[in-house]
Parts: C-alpha cells; sequence; structure tokens
C-alpha cells in the first residue's frame, strides 16, 4: 500500500511515469493504470478486474468469505 501512495504521489505531483510488471491486484487498480495484458495476442488493454489472476484472486476469497 505504502509503494502505491508512492507511485500515485510522484504522478500526480512530478508527472512521472512507470513501467511496472505485475501481478499485485493492489498495484493494478491504482487509479489512471493503463494496463496491457501481455497474454492476449495481440497485446490488449484491459481494466483490472478482467485480468484472469485477479479473478482467480476473487474467486478464492469468495469461495473462503466465511473464514474472514
Amino acid at each position: 500500500m505504502k509503494l502505491m501512495d508512492f507511485i500515485e504521489d510522484f504522478v500526480r505531483f512530478f508527472g512521472c511515469q512507470f513501467i511496472i510488471s505485475t501481478h499485485s491486484p493492489f498495484l493494478l487498480a491504482m487509479r489512471g493504470a493503463k494496463i496491457y495484458d501481455l497474454d492476449e495476442n495481440p497485446v490488449d488493454i484491459k481494466r483490472w478486474t478482467e485480468l484472469e489472476n485477479v479473478r482467480i484472486y476473487y474467486d478464492f476469497f469468495k469461495l473462503h468469505n466465511s473464514e474472514f
């Protein structure tokens, strides 16, 4: 979460751009993120909620919801 705050601050206040390779749903969900799905051919731009790995996390936690 601190990394996400750091990146968002540098984008907002200093106009920085970042190229990040990650499976982290926290970083993928950042405001204004442009996500290139490299598993697609040709490469496709998607919302973070459309990515397969995020759906797997979602399904897993939904299945175990009663444990929280």
